[in-house]
């Protein structure tokens, strides 16, 4: 009776899902990591990520699945722009920004490029939740932390990306309150200021 209700009970979590399961989903409802393997290969899931198996049918997303297995992570940089939509380039390695005391993972990740930041107050700056191109929602800095980044970390972007970036932000947002306000707690607030008052006079 108790096999087959956990087994009912991962059927209902893998098609909540959309075709995926994780270990996490099965250690929150209570199910032994034994119910999760025969799953597995009852209905033959593909291993996505340590932790984390989908049907053939599952479009892999890669920012979501970093997401899922280490939530501490916020999208930052080049990745950043691109999940809002202030860059046309597709990045080739995923950014991320963490706590400097966060090590979920004993292992190098591939393509991921990992921010360490002591400081709480500036890693915490500027969370939003936006979604991903699939539809599912992943927790990124918001567009005016991007923005100082970017202004900050100048020399890392090339001259294309970082004008766009810009632009794009200045000609959309009529109120820069915010944009000033995260400048002066990162304190970029005379930098930001001379980049957003050239970009706005120049175009």
């Amino acid at each position: 009776m108790e096999e087959s209700t956990n087994y009912s009970l991962l059927e209902k979590i893998f098609k909540a899902n959309g075709g995926y399961i994780t270990r996490e989903d099965v250690n929150n409802a209570n199910i032994s990591s034994w119910f999760l393997s025969d799953f597995v290969k009852r209905n033959n899931l593909s291993k996505i990520a340590p932790g984390f198996y989908a049907d053939d049918n599952y479009i892999i997303d890669n920012y979501y699945i970093i997401q899922r297995r280490y939530p501490k992570y916020i999208f930052s940089g080049l990745s950043a722009l691109y999940l809002l939509g202030l860059t046309d380039k597709i990045p080739t390695d995923i950014e991320v920004s963490s706590p400097q005391n966060y090590h979920p993972s004993r292992n190098k990740i591939d393509l991921l490029i990992i921010h360490k930041l002591s400081n709480k107050k500036v890693y915490e700056l500027g969370i939003k939740e936006v979604k991903t191109m699939f539809g599912n929602i992943v927790k990124t800095y918001d567009e005016e932390r991007t923005i100082c980044d970017v202004i900050k970390y100048r020399d890392k972007y090339d001259v294309e990306t970082f004008i766009k970036a810009i632009k794009f932000y200045v000609r959309t947002t009529n109120k820069q309150t915010k944009l000033f306000e995260y400048a002066r707690e990162l304190g970029i607030e005379k930098k930001v200021y001379e980049v957003i008052e050239i970009v706005a006079n120049a175009y």
